[in-house]
């Protein structure tokens, strides 16, 4: 069952809680094999740990809504919100009005810090642990490390370089109190190798399977490297690591886009990294609360908010009308009165802007707002659109790049492009971003793939906002500087203090 592949997380959270919660006020006999004193000294202890790191990166629930669509779809062309009182936290990012002191993004700032922390932990329990097998040493690390090197590597997706925080052995309360403080942020040579050599460190001693779902791998590894060295525009590890994911010959295309993305697709081999969700609150995905329009005929297990999740309605118009990634908007719908309701255009060709996307297709057995449909960050699919962008930006056009385009695009159903149609690199550069758009909507990849080829900022303005080039990069939250008086300011921001 569904439930069985995350419990074990929610099992070790609790007894990490009671090992770490104060005990100076009772004096209790423990009776179980969770001795407090004894639990991080076998392999059981260190698994309890590890569990509570994953918990704390997994980017679900409020925080994946605030991640992925507030932070890193919002300030694009393809969705917006309004109305419910989110609307009122939507605004600033989609209108580029953020501000120094926004509490989402210092919200984001601490969750990551707490897994990377967590995993911190996991490393130095894990270096004085003895009569554990150096094969399950070696596995736990890599799992730590990838934990630690995601949660980097999502802070600087939004932040660019922040401090890297490595505690000594032993640390008392007012060291790392002193290390926190006054660590400043690392330069980007020194971020960008200590995360390499994390996931290097992942991928040499995690195994090829992910399991459970949810768990780090050899794929998952790889594929936030190859992520990592799109950031970078480093094309030519780009395309030589995500060759290393196709050379695994483990993940494939999952056949049916639409059902890849609902409860029943979810044993798909297209999702390389995912965080496994339920629907129950605190271990859920609550898209499809936000994508439902207005009176659109629910289940009654379901639940419809006021703050409405929006598609332009020229993305969505970039689509062929035979292109099977269609099935996934609603555009037009019956409502509970029986009316017929546009969302695409009016009656007199006005673009309306309220197209939905349904990509989560909502889970039969959601509760409210909770649905279970796991939330992918990265799949086989960006790693081929990846490998095509690498190699088109190394050499120019070619045979191999269209070929990785056109396995997305057969998949789609929709035409497959050819060689002679694109004979610079500039025209097929634009028409892969417009492909990853297509691709990706409502995965939250808008943003960072804008910033890559250059277009984020005259896209937004093209569209009224205010955006200017400092926007690329997000404020280092003020309160973390306030923290730490070593923290550094992005540019454009120290006048906002």
């Amino acid at each position: 069952m569904k439930m069985n592949r995350y419990i074990y997380a929610a099992i070790f959270a609790l007894i990490l809680t009671g090992v770490t919660s104060c005990n100076g006020f009772l004096e209790e006999k423990v009776y179980t094999e969770y001795d407090p004193s004894e639990l991080l000294k076998d392999q059981d202890g260190v698994d309890a740990l590890l569990a509570g790191a994953y918990a704390r990166s997994r980017i679900i629930e409020y925080a994946s809504r605030n991640y992925t669509f507030l932070m890193n779809e919002f300030p694009t062309d393809i969705a917006f919100e309004t109305g419910g009182g989110l609307e009122r936290d939507a605004i600033p990012f989609i209108n580029f009005t953020w501000a120094v002191d926004n509490s989402i993004l210092n919200s984001f700032w601490g969750k990551m810090y707490e897994a990377i922390a967590s995993a911190n932990s996991v490393l130095n329990v894990v270096d004085g642990l003895t009569g554990v097998p150096e094969e399950n040493l070696k596995r736990t690390q890599g799992e730590a490390r990838f934990i630690r090197a995601v949660s980097y590597y999502f802070l600087y997706n939004l932040f660019g370089t922040t401090p890297i925080i490595e505690l000594p052995k032993n640390a008392s309360p007012d060291e790392i109190e002193e290390i926190g403080k006054s660590t400043p942020r690392a330069s980007r040579e020194q971020f960008v190798n200590y995360l390499v050599a994390d996931l290097a460190f992942a991928i040499e001693n995690l195994p090829i399977e992910e399991n459970p779902i949810g768990k780090a791998s050899k794929g998952s590894a790889l594929a936030v490297l190859t992520k990592l060295y799109m950031h970078e525009k480093d094309w030519v590890n780009a395309a030589s690591t995500a060759q290393k994911i196709i050379d695994l010959n483990y993940y494939s295309l999952y056949s049916d886009y639409k059902k890849m993305f609902s409860i029943e697709g979810e044993g798909n081999k297209e999702y390389i990294y995912r965080a496994p969700c339920i629907a129950q609150s605190g271990f859920q995905n609550n898209y499809m609360a936000h994508a439902f329009p207005p009176n659109y005929p629910i289940q009654s297990n379901w639940i419809n908010f006021g703050a409405q999740f929006r598609t332009y309605t020229a993305f969505y118009e970039t689509f062929a009308g035979n292109d099977v990634r269609l099935e996934s908007f609603v555009a037009h719908y019956i409502n509970e009165s029986g009316n017929e309701v546009e969302l695409c255009r009016d009656e007199n060709g006005q673009a309306l802007d309220n197209v939905r996307s349904f990509k989560y297709w909502p889970d039969p057995n959601a509760i409210g707002e909770n649905n279970g449909n796991d939330i992918v960050y990265i799949r086989y699919a960006d790693i081929l659109l990846c490998k095509a962008e690498a190699l088109n930006e190394q050499q120019g056009p070619s045979q191999e790049s269209v070929d990785l385009v056109n396995q997305i695009r057969k998949r789609a159903k929709t035409e497959e492009i050819v060689l002679k149609d694109y004979p610079t690199r500039e025209l097929l550069r634009d028409f892969i971003l417009a492909e990853r758009g297509r691709e990706f909507f409502s995965e939250g990849l808008r943003r960072e793939d804008l910033i890559r080829h250059g277009k984020f900022i005259t896209n937004a303005q093209a569209r009224g906002k205010n955006a200017q080039p400092y926007h690329v990069l997000y404020p280092i939250p003020l309160r973390q500087r306030e923290s730490n008086n070593q923290l550094g300011q992005n540019p454009g921001y120290e006048g906002a203090e």
